[in-house]
């Protein structure tokens, strides 16, 4: 009886992996092969955006009454969007907010710090 003779690559796709460290190891493993080759390092994704609002709206009538069995579905739709809308302009007015903030902080760090220089150097130099 003959042994099946398996290729070294055929062998690596037998190991397993028991936790994360081991296949954080593995990959390494596989990078340091070769460190010529350039490795891939993925872009920072884009934020989510809400789709804009519709231009044109039927007359949806919503829940009232007169309304078909389908209306209050396309009611439902354009409510959440644009529910998803207003939460999208809140997140991004109070990004902006604490954005402004932080300038603010660094600038009179950057002030405090200048101020603290001017001061030693004043010593130093009487």
């Amino acid at each position: 009886m003959t042994r099946p003779s398996w290729s070294r690559k055929e062998l690596q796709l037998l190991v397993i992996l028991r936790n994360a460290v081991e296949e954080q190891h593995l990959k390494l493993e596989r990078l340091m092969r070769n460190p010529d080759k350039t490795v891939p390092i993925p872009e920072k994704l884009n934020e989510w955006v809400p789709c804009p609002p519709p231009e044109f709206v039927r007359d949806v009538m919503g829940s009232s009454t007169g309304g078909g069995s389908g209306e209050f579905h396309i009611y439902r739709h354009l409510r959440r969007r644009e529910y998803q809308q207003q939460d999208f302009m809140d997140v991004m007015a109070e990004k902006q907010k604490l954005d402004e903030e932080y300038q603010k902080k660094l600038e009179k760090n950057k002030l405090a710090a200048e101020e603290q220089m001017a001061k030693r150097g004043r010593k130093r130099h009487f």
